[in-house]
């Protein structure tokens, strides 16, 4: 018929793209998620504070060896617990969950077609390419259908954190008040869900600020400071009024760090889980191995003397062997960086009886597919840093902000991982991170290309 498009308008795309993960998500939720589990069976130490908040008593996790204030960040326990007048049920929390997100990441994403230059038919087909690998990855849509631990909701976040930062990076001045705004509350829920993610916080809010302040936006500029300190600054006082610590992480920061450095890390780490430094898992990779079977926290009568003892144990285990320590720290950069593996090697799924965890080898499937869209992926990572070097180098003002927020944002979420332990789970969100600011990268070659090219 006269004048009918056939051709679907950039933001319609958009829309298209975050629909179709939406369905993804729910498919996913839907398959994985048993009906009967409730929000109470979590894992990850997480139930006790769900139950408590529930139940009116606080956010406090009380077991054999005492009570805890700080033991996990509050932002899914709080997340969940909202949801109890609603429903109970982990699966339709789960949607709900899946369905405010997407949400708020087609929020987030509006706009993004005016905001990529595209001068020729194949740059277009780039940018489709990078958000379908995104859309399709089975590692993304099985972490962001989850919401019983923490990557199930900071994916999604840090997305939107992103996103917003490089809208502001493309034009400080111009962007409205909003995007701002956004990526500095994004990355503060993100750190209340996870407290690694206090080094992306502090990123964020460096680079917006400066942006604010450079272009003119002084006003803007104190405001996002007053706001970012908020959920720190509510951490810090919970922390400090319920349990006489001044701390802006969690307790249980001290164990993980331990698991990263000790004599048996690389006994273990890639192939099989951390945990079994402190769970009662008794093979690795099919191969019966011994480990120490830490006591963990039930061996101390606070859960800060937890935390310090095994953080003390940590640090000195590397004093005492810079050369494993090396080693060790190598081995860990390379699985978080570089590595197209998924890590660990297994499965591990509590038992019936819950007592201890059993090791399950992955299928063929999840082994092919996964590992080939890491592989991918960190192609896509290599590309992103390259190109962000070289628009640090030789791009205009515009282009050197989007290469600072690019550089700024992977190291400083990928630190911590390096620092502690790096599963799948953590670096397919580095990939994830990768895509989104290679979108911004490539348009920024593009433009600066025309540019060059008209001159």
């Amino acid at each position: 018929m006269p004048g009918r498009r056939f051709i679907l308008t950039g933001a319609e795309v958009v829309a298209l793209l975050v629909v179709l993960m939406a369905v993804l998500k729910l498919a996913a939720v839907w398959l994985f998620v048993p009906a009967t589990r409730t929000i109470f069976d979590l894992g990850f130490g997480f139930d006790p504070y769900v139950r408590s908040l529930v139940e009116g008593r606080g956010y406090v996790s009380c077991g054999p060896a005492g009570c805890d204030v700080a033991s996990r960040m509050p932002g899914l326990p709080l997340f969940l617990a909202a949801l109890a007048p609603l429903t109970t049920s982990l699966r339709i929390a789960d949607a709900v969950k899946v369905l405010l997100l997407s949400l708020l990441v087609y929020l987030a994403f509006r706009g993004i077609d005016r905001r990529l230059v595209v001068k020729r038919p194949w740059q277009a087909c780039l940018y489709l390419a990078l958000g379908l690998f995104l859309v399709f990855s089975p590692n993304l849509i099985k972490h962001a259908s989850a919401a019983y631990y923490e990557e199930g909701y900071v994916l999604e976040l840090l997305a939107i954190t992103a996103v917003c930062l490089f809208f502001v990076a493309i034009a400080p001045r111009e962007a409205g008040a909003g995007r701002y705004v956004a990526a500095i509350a994004a990355a503060s829920v993100c750190y209340l869900f996870k407290s690694s993610l206090i080094l992306v916080w502090g990123a964020v809010t460096l680079l917006l600020v400066v942006f604010a302040f450079t272009s003119g936006r002084r006003v803007l500029a104190v405001a996002l400071v007053a706001l970012a300190l908020i959920a720190p600054a509510g951490w810090l006082a919970h922390n400090a009024l319920e349990s006489h610590r001044l701390s802006f992480m969690s307790s249980t920061d001290g164990e993980n760090m331990y698991r990263g450095w000790n004599v048996y890390t690389l006994v273990l780490y890639p192939r099989c889980s951390l945990d079994m430094l402190f769970d009662p898992v008794t093979t690795c990779e099919g191969e019966t191995i011994a480990s120490p079977r830490e006591p963990g926290r039930l061996s101390f009568k606070t859960e800060w003397a937890w935390n310090d003892a095994y953080k003390a144990r940590a640090m000195e285990w590397i004093k005492h062997n810079p050369g494993a320590a090396l080693k060790t720290f190598a081995a860990k950069a390379y699985e978080v960086l570089l590595s197209p593996r998924l890590v660990p090697y297994r499965n591990y799924v509590p038992a019936p009886d819950g007592s201890h965890l059993i090791e399950l080898p992955r299928s063929r499937g999840e082994t092919l597919v996964g590992s080939s869209w890491l592989a991918l992926g960190r192609l896509i990572e290599i590309f992103a840093l390259a190109a962000s070097l070289y628009l640090l180098v030789r791009g205009d003002s515009a282009a050197r902000r989007v290469a600072l927020a690019s550089l700024a944002f992977g190291a400083c979420y990928a630190t911590p991982y390096i620092l502690g332990f790096g599963y799948e789970r953590h670096f397919s969100i580095l990939i994830m991170l990768a895509a989104l600011s290679s979108l911004f990268l490539i348009s920024a070659l593009v433009r600066l290309s025309s540019a060059k090219a008209a001159a």
